[in-house]
This record gives structure tokens, sequence and C-alpha cells, in this order.
């Protein structure tokens, strides 16, 4: 049965997919989550595999699917606790369900000459 737009605006947390993943956003807390706890976070049950990380996204609370490549990154940059990175891009190199992702990230807060890089890609 249809529902009115109104009613299903929940306010429940956004789950975000690689596919979707380009934009700003900012690390919750630096850990990083399996699906199951996801869903018990949630209470339901998406998503049901990967790893994911807390983030906010335009001032709401979110999941950011983290494949490895994009794990490497944030963690090659020291990324801390609140801040703010954007995802340039993350796509499958291939088709295949182990395929590697190509992620480029920046970081927008971080000074351009302060000796840390302002961008990395991974691949």
């Amino acid at each position: 049965m249809p529902q009115d737009l109104d009613d299903t605006v929940t306010g429940s947390t956004e789950l975000v997919f690689p596919d979707d993943a380009t934009g700003t956003f900012r690390l919750r807390e630096p850990m990083v989550y399996d699906a199951e706890e996801v869903q018990d976070e949630l209470g339901t049950d998406i998503p049901q595999f990967g790893k994911w990380l807390p983030v906010e996204m335009d001032g709401e609370d979110a999941w950011l699917s983290a494949p490895s490549q994009l794990r490497e990154i944030l963690v090659e940059e020291s990324i801390q606790n609140g801040e703010r990175f954007r995802i340039e891009k993350m796509r499958k190199r291939g088709t295949g369900q182990s395929d590697p992702y190509v992620v480029e990230v920046q970081f927008p807060d971080r000074e351009p000459d302060s000796g840390q890089q302002t961008g990395l890609s991974g691949t």
C-alpha cells in the first residue's frame, strides 16, 4: 500500500555503498565495524557483508562502506577522529567480487604546506 511521503522519512541512519560514496564525510570515531555489528546498531538485516566506518554526512550520522583500499589510505594519512575527508572516486576496478577498488581521497581541512599530503589514491 502506498505511504504518504512525509511518513517515509524516519530519520534512520544512512548506509553509503561504494557506488554512492563520492562526497565529504566526517569520521565519527576511528573504528571499523563488521556488517553484523552495523546490523545490530541499526536493528536491521542490512548490510549483509563488508567493513563499515561510522561517519557524519551532511550533518547526519551514516555508515560508510569501507573497502580495504579506503581503510589503507585513511590509516596511511593518519586520519583523526572528527576529521573530514572527501571521496573523489571509489569504484571497482573490475566486475569480480574480489576485484580491488580504485579510491581517491582528499583531506579538505589540511594545510597544503603542512608536510602532510592533502590527497591520496589507492588501488
